[in-house]
């Protein structure tokens, strides 16, 4: 396409270009360089026009929104809603780009612009993403009218020039959207040591503002904060990248470094110790720090607040939590379906070691995450809610990539299906890993599995923890309106769930299941506890495949099989014909899967 006059109007205002390719990159001879003045005779027959950044075009600097997640537009207006940014933006009638992946660009001038740099990141499938950067000195972004690109508020040939205050607001604006940092913890602060356990401590978080506030920083909403000194503008965020995690982006934040994010237990050692974490740990180390404190005294007026939000009014109807599995059931010459899980509510899997309850949780797993009646169980997410997470805390990598395999197999496909393998962490980074996947996944999940719910505490006969994890447990199921099933080992002289960890989550489910060993080919399934209907024992053996089945009730073993699946559904035939050879699950070896 010929841009030459295109190029020749952009060279009027004061700006210099470099054709691209269809790929954004620099279409030029080789051996030329982009960064050099450029013949216009090179535009005539380019892909696109870029603009290049800095000195060469009066100091132009582009704030880059990509959209690799897909949300490059909810980034955006969350960006010019902040108060600081969307004042700079309107005043000065920034010029606003859409780019041809959905991204965008805001363009200005500033004298005191720098080189290229990231700004906020986040987590896309567990991989860190920059979502925000700015093209700076000795960089170009491709603009309007390249193929993709437009124009979609004020004009690119009447750039703006920033002071540099403003350049800072909306740079410092933009990094506190940051969503990802890996916090550096020191070595009091590994599995179990005084400062792990006060970082989890309900008390960490009050204690940290209270010391930043004791320096001068100033809570300015909005997870942001200011450095002491500074009367505009923000220099940190606190809770935004992790939970309880300070990230501070200024360089004049003394005793905190640029670019760095901080612990509670971090904050303590620097402020209180002058940066003595022996000695920070030891002032919490003579006694146990609680993992579950109760908050400091709360305000009147914030009581108050909570008291009116907990209120039960029943002048406003409240719907009945969806259904989400139901177990089928003979009732005389009619068929029913029973309810077993509900949105917001959670429940427990009980069962002495190696009875098989993880094939249990997997044949569950299948049922929703092929969300259809496919034999004794039936599932029913919401098909805004159809996203399933699933925690293993016990098993190393080959056995948890051969439960999801063969949930995934069973249920037909892997879609909407996030695993994850947590056993190298300690409880309370399990709980943190937890809490940031409902953070990023939450909105979209319907079901979650927790298998080896013990492990998120220190300790199964400790109180405290106890009403810790069941705590989060309560929370996340109701904040995200999701079911999680938690799987706990039973004591071995009774059916109850082990320690007081184990009691407080019975006592606190919707349901509770336990999978006992029948014989060495098959377990039982019983309903122990249900707010719903109990479902009938029934028998489960494991296939020659490595499948779960269900073969009957358990007072009498029928000859048949029946399987997880419909025998009459020719869709599912045409998926068994996919299953694993007989000798495949003999050796338990995943590799010899035949897809």
């Amino acid at each position: 396409m010929n841009y030459t006059e295109t190029v020749l109007k952009y060279i009027e205002y004061g700006y210099k270009c470099l054709p691209t390719g269809p790929i954004k990159a620099p279409a030029v001879p080789a051996g030329c360089d982009w960064k050099n003045d450029l013949p216009i005779e090179m535009f005539e027959n380019c892909h696109g026009i870029g603009l290049k950044m800095g000195e060469q075009s009066g100091f132009i600097e582009c704030i880059d929104i990509d959209n690799h997640a897909g949300n490059a537009k909810d980034k955006l207006i969350k960006y010019l809603e902040i108060p600081e940014v969307k004042e700079i933006y309107e005043n000065h009638k920034i010029p606003l780009e859409s780019t041809m992946n959905g991204g965008f660009h805001l363009l200005y001038k500033c004298d005191s612009m720098q080189g290229s740099r990231k700004l906020a990141q986040q987590l896309i499938d567990g991989k860190q993403d920059c979502f925000i950067e700015t093209k700076g000195l000795a960089s170009y972004v491709c603009v309007w009218p390249t193929p993709g690109y437009k124009i979609i508020r004020n004009s690119i040939f009447e750039i703006p020039k920033l002071t540099g205050i403003e350049r800072a607001i909306l740079i410092d604006n933009a990094i506190s959207m940051n969503e990802f940092f890996p916090a550096q913890k020191t070595e009091y602060e590994q599995t179990d040591r005084p400062g792990d356990l006060y970082n989890a401590s309900m008390s960490a978080i009050s204690d940290m503002k209270s010391s930043l506030q004791g320096l001068g920083w100033q809570d300015v909403g909005g997870n942001r904060w200011r450095r002491p000194g500074k009367k505009e503008g923000i220099s940190a965020t606190l809770g935004k990248v992790a939970p309880n995690v300070f990230y501070v982006f200024t360089g004049n934040a003394y005793p905190f470094e640029q670019m760095k994010a901080y612990t509670p237990f971090q904050v303590l050692g620097l402020v209180k110790y002058n940066g003595d974490f022996k000695e920070a740990a030891k002032s919490i180390a003579p006694e146990r720090v609680p993992i579950h404190n109760s908050k400091p005294q709360l305000e009147t007026t914030e009581i108050e607040k909570l008291l009116t939000g907990a209120r039960i009014d029943t002048r406003k109807h409240i719907e009945k939590p969806p259904t989400i599995l139901s177990v089928k059931e003979q009732n005389g010459t009619q068929i029913q379906f029973n309810r077993v899980f509900t949105l917001g509510n959670f429940s427990c899997i009980i069962g002495k070691a190696k009875s098989k309850k993880t094939f249990f949780i997997s044949l569950v797993t299948a049922a929703l995450l092929s969300n259809d009646d496919r034999g004794k169980f039936k599932g029913d997410l919401p098909t805004a809610k159809n996203e399933i997470l699933y925690f293993d805390t016990e098993q190393g990598d080959y056995d948890s990539y051969n439960v999801i395999r063969r949930i995934e197999l069973m249920a037909g496909c892997g879609m909407r299906f996030r695993a994850y393998n947590i056993r190298e962490y300690g409880p309370l980074e399990r709980c943190q890993i937890i809490e940031y996947a409902f953070k990023l996944f939450g909105d979209k999940t319907g079901y979650c599995v927790i298998d080896g719910i013990a492990d998120l505490a220190t300790g199964i006969n400790d109180e405290e923890e106890a009403t810790r994890v069941v705590t989060v447990l309560l929370r996340l199921s109701k904040v995200y309106n999701c079911h999680i099933s938690t799987i706990i080992h039973q004591n071995k002289n009774d059916g109850f769930a082990t320690g007081h960890l184990g009691s407080s989550i019975m006592k606190k489910s919707e349901i509770i299941i336990s999978v006992t060993k029948n014989d060495s080919d098959s377990s039982i399934v019983k309903c122990d506890m249900s707010r719903g209907i109990s479902f009938e024992d029934f028998i489960m053996t494991i296939s020659p495949e490595g499948i779960p089945e269900i073969i009957g009730e358990a007072k009498q073993r029928p000859a048949a099989v029946v399987s997880f699946y419909d025998k009459e559904d020719p869709a599912i035939e045409e998926k068994e014909v996919m299953q694993p050879n007989a000798d495949f699950y003999a050796e338990n070896d995943v590799d010899k899967l035949k897809w």
